[in-house]
């Protein structure tokens, strides 16, 4: 499999990579091992107060034991680039066609991990941090989607056989945007890479897409439409803690809006994207302040967004919650916040 992944991927390994089978609980043990290392409490404060406020979790939800249901259950490998090791769940203890398919999947982000430095990503963040995601897990996808058709009508049954063994039904609990927010950058990123081209593949990981309306748009990415600069002036809430300050993007627009507005509505609002900037400000898991300030193509497009968050807050977040919306031509201006009070500094310090 180790050389089939550097064929079907054009490169060569650097160094040995460990491949570590695990039956399905001992998969999940070691999968929650690394997601308590991974996030720090701060972090997961800050997300637990913002999605608590926005209504996408429930107030006794935890965003943690939610990514740990999506991350044990909704997969069936992962390279850890720390260790450089490769972690496969065998289904039914079973080294077939689908762990096989898996492996190359993996031994893919070992070999993009040995010849690039993408998957060392820790110092991007919002729009360009799914940016990277989407080109990683989408050329890793590609190649596994490679390997399976190139399997015999008895090993694809096998494959699928498998694939349909795995439990997932404990995603259906879990909020659309947590999900998704996982899983749309496996497809984005594959089909950005269909539509660009092989060759460019590793251009892709020195020189990433500027947007995720550039991997959303492959003709926006060919005349490389860039995303435009937007301000917000510098406010300190005593208090809180400013935890997130960076462009959302187009996608994550998109996906936060779904669970509002609908999925076709999202995408037709978020469409459009000229550039954005997004603040977050968090006092423990407890308060929140959520910052949008967006600036759409047209005007039409300012519109649509102002329209979908009106909505958005009509259907998702609870009364006593300070909310604001205000278009002025082309921008948009979304403000909420936990606490009532803090409205009117916000609307003062933020509005035009």
């Amino acid at each position: 499999l180790m050389i089939e992944a550097q064929q079907i991927r054009d490169l060569e390994f650097l160094s040995p990579v460990e491949v570590i089978l695990l039956n399905d609980d001992d998969y999940q043990a070691r999968f929650r091992e690394i997601i308590d290392e991974e996030f720090a409490i701060e972090d997961v404060e800050a997300i637990n107060a913002l999605l608590r406020m926005l209504g996408i979790i429930q107030p006794e939800d935890d965003y943690l034991q939610l990514i740990e249901t999506l991350l044990t259950s909704g997969t069936g490998g992962f390279y850890d680039p720390e260790t450089e090791e490769l972690v496969v769940r065998l289904v039914g203890d079973d080294f077939g066609p689908y762990a096989e398919s898996v492996v190359i999947h993996e031994l893919v982000h070992a070999l993009q991990d040995q010849h690039f430095e993408l998957l060392d990503n820790d110092d991007l963040e919002g729009d360009i941090a799914y940016v990277a995601s989407a080109i990683i897990e989408g050329d890793a996808l590609l190649r596994e989607a490679t390997y399976v058709q190139a399997m015999s009508l008895a090993e694809q049954a096998s494959y699928f056989a498998a694939a349909s063994e795995i439990d997932i039904s404990a995603l259906d609990s879990l909020p659309g945007y947590i999900v998704e927010s996982f899983t749309s950058a496996y497809l984005d990123g594959f089909f950005f890479h269909q539509e660009i081209g092989l060759d460019e593949i590793d251009s892709q990981f020195t020189n990433l897409p500027e947007s995720s309306e550039q991997l959303l748009d492959s003709d926006k990415y060919r005349r490389d439409e860039q995303p435009r600069e937007v301000v917000l002036p510098d406010l300190e809430l005593p208090g809180y803690t400013l935890w997130f300050d960076a462009p959302a993007g187009q996608k994550d627009l998109e996906l936060l809006l779904t669970d509002g507005v609908g999925a076709t509505e999202a995408v037709e609002a978020a469409a459009g994207w000229g550039g954005d900037v997004n603040r977050v400000y968090n006092a423990g898991d407890e308060e929140a302040v959520y910052v949008l300030k967006y600036l759409g193509d047209t005007k039409a497009d300012a519109e649509e967004l102002e329209a979908a968050f009106d909505e958005f807050i009509d259907n998702m977040i609870s009364g006593d919650t300070f909310t604001f919306v205000e278009r002025d031509a082309d921008q948009v201006l979304v403000i909420v916040a936990s606490d009532p009070a803090l409205g009117p500094s916000l609307r003062a310090a933020f509005s035009s």
